[in-house]
């Protein structure tokens, strides 16, 4: 039977009223029972039909355009409204299996949902990812065979509901769930979490939330990765998890700046990347010497800018390990011994003390044969002057700002074998106290030297001997270098472009230079002492 649309409408209620009234998010018991009798009206009383996991994509895209994007659509919206249901809490979903992103970037949607029957729902992947505005009750859902979880709620940055009888028993993935859910702070401390193998980013950006989840049985984790990454408040007593299945600890309490709990018997056996894990976290000082860390191989950033830290983890195998780029960078309080660490498979210790100014250990039997970086090793480590005169530097190819601003150094370093350094730039600014012989270094791969002595008061050593034919630039390079006075006559700059600022303040220097090729330079503005 044919109904006359405009007339029924305009007796009943138009959708265009509708359309407007959802957009202000308006669903008063009137407005359902106008919408009810619209239905009714014109499509009869067979109701809405069941519908399964690809209709209802479609159809919650198309109330969602309509919805909140073209005012004009009236046809439209009666045709979802016959066809399923209206308001959208009505419409029969108990068919469906897949919820995968459902709700996905849907901004605006914040409808009411939660008399929905959820039961045979197994997929809520990414269900309400990036639905900003979406905040509602949706604590009766069954949820009792839902196996995926993971990026639920992503930036679902209003959400904030009960969902704490939710029984997530069967899930195995709660990965991203509520990663950028800032307002959600809800107890959901007595889940059943005992088959989740993936909690990475799980609380990432959640930061508002403070509830007690220490009864939870994560054994069957396998990746922590960044899981309390920036919950800023989280300061739960977690250290009774028994986390011995994990693998991936990275940036796991990234930016936990309040977290400070005893984590200490942790069985971390299993874990092998631990980067950046404590990063930022300024609160964190807990005694973790016990910790099985060796089978990590990556512990790059792991205390970077941990202001608190200062505990003794000299006892740890960290035989397997490649990377410790910035590990103890900005661990200001930092200053244990470390110096029985295997470190010969350490690739990359470039940053590892930048400004860890405590930090002041005897570290030269450290095997750091396999290190190709160590540009920043000690870059404004004030308090290192330890000595490291028998390091194995054979491989390292960049040692820029090494002893930059590490003001009390000052060892003998002159028979290392720097064959195979490409960058010395700012190797020594501002390294105050540095005075030894390295005339026997060879620099001959050697393609950046500017600022490499500057500002370094005390040094006046023999160099001439260098081969410096690679240089392509030295600028500012003795600049501030008081006490150089040094014959460098011989050197062969030809290569060399930029020699802005090289003796720029270098007051005790008048070497001859006027049998040096600088063809090539294109800048020497300032380069002679003033």
């Amino acid at each position: 039977m044919e109904h006359d649309n405009g007339g029924l409408m305009h007796h009943v209620m138009s959708f265009l009223d509708v359309v407007s009234l959802c957009r202000k998010q308006v669903v008063s018991k009137q407005f359902k029972d106008l919408c009810k009798k619209a239905i009714t009206a014109k499509c009869g009383k067979n109701g809405p039909k069941p519908l399964t996991n690809e209709s209802l994509k479609e159809a919650v895209q198309e109330f969602c355009d309509i919805m909140y994007f073209n005012e004009n659509c009236i046809d439209d919206m009666e045709d979802i409204a016959c066809e399923y249901g209206f308001p959208i809490d009505s419409w029969n979903v108990s068919q469906v299996t897949d919820m995968t992103e459902l709700f996905c970037e849907t901004g605006c949607f914040n409808e009411y949902i939660g008399s929905w029957d959820t039961s045979n729902v197994t997929n809520m992947d990414s269900m309400f990812a990036g639905a900003a505005y979406f905040n509602q009750d949706i604590g009766q859902w069954d949820v009792s065979n839902v196996k995926d979880m993971s990026g639920m709620f992503f930036h679902a940055e209003r959400f904030n509901q009960d969902i704490t009888g939710w029984d997530v028993s069967k899930v195995a993935s709660m990965s991203d769930m509520f990663r950028g859910a800032h307002e959600f702070n809800q107890d959901i401390g007595r889940w059943d979490v005992s088959k989740v193998k993936y909690m990475s980013s799980m609380l990432e950006g959640a930061q508002k939330f403070t509830q007690d989840i220490s009864s939870w049985n994560v054994s069957s984790v396998v990746d922590m990765k960044c899981m309390f990454k920036g919950a800023s408040k989280f300061n739960q007593n977690i250290g009774s998890w028994d986390v011995s299945s994990v693998m991936d600890m990275s940036e796991m309490f990234y930016q936990a700046v309040d977290f400070d709990q005893n984590i200490g018997h942790w069985d971390v056996s299993n874990v092998r990347k631990m980067k950046g894990m404590f990063y930022i976290a300024d609160s964190f000082n807990q005694d973790i010497a016990k910790w099985n860390v060796s089978m990590v191989t990556d512990m790059s950033g792991m205390f970077y800018y941990a202001a608190e830290f200062n505990q003794n983890i000299g006892g740890w195998d960290v035989s397997q390990v490649t990377n410790m780029r910035g590990m103890l960078t900005s661990a200001i309080k930092f200053n244990q011994d470390i110096g029985q660490w295997d470190t010969s498979n350490v690739i990359d210790m470039s940053c590892m003390f930048e400004e860890a100014v405590c930090f002041n250990q005897a570290i030269g039997q450290w095997d750091v044969s396999k290190v190709r970086a160590m540009s920043g090793l000690f870059y404004r480590a004030k308090e290192f002057n330890q000595y490291i005169g028998g390091w194995d530097v054979s491989n390292v190819r960049d040692m820029h700002e090494m002893f930059a601003f590490a003001s009390k150094f000052n060892q003998d370093i002159g028979q290392w074998d720097t064959s195979n350094v490409i960058n010395m730039s700012s190797m020594f600014e501002g390294a105050t106290c540095f005075n030894q012989a390295i005339g026997q270094w060879d620099v001959s791969k050697v393609t950046e030297m500017s600022k490499m002595f500057n500002g370094a008061e005390e040094f006046n050593q023999y160099i001439g001997g260098w081969d410096v034919s690679n240089v392509k630039s030295m600028v500012e390079m003795f600049k501030g270098a008081l006490k150089f006075n040094q014959d460098i006559e011989k050197w062969d700059v030809s290569r060399v472009e930029y020699m802005f600022s090289m003796f720029d303040g270098a007051r005790a220097f008048d070497g001859n230079l006027r049998c040096w090729d600088m063809s090539k330079a294109r800048n020497t503005y300032l380069m002679m002492p003033h």
